[in-house]
């Protein structure tokens, strides 16, 4: 199943200030989950809501379903993201 990746503007800003190495790294995998659909988890603890691991980094997103998108709500760091929640 293919979906189309959307950026939350906090997410873009939170993107814009890692590493361009790092950053680049995070486009690429998401881009590979929207082709493909997979390397998508669910938070656990949580009713709602799902997480994509990126090495050390983790981006919190919600998915819809009826129209296939990905919305990426935060990108941050394992021990920092949790705590957005």
């Amino acid at each position: 199943m293919k979906f189309e990746v959307k950026y939350d503007p906090n997410a873009e800003d939170q993107l814009d200030k890692l590493q361009k190495d790092i950053s680049i790294r995070i486009i690429m995998k998401l881009k590979s989950v929207g082709e493909t659909g997979k390397g998508i988890d669910k938070l656990k603890e949580e009713e709602y809501g799902y997480k994509i691991r990126i090495g050390e980094y983790r981006i919190l997103i919600d998915l819809t379903y009826n129209s296939n998108i990905i919305w990426v709500r935060h990108i941050d760091t394992r021990g920092r993201i949790y705590k957005r929640i």
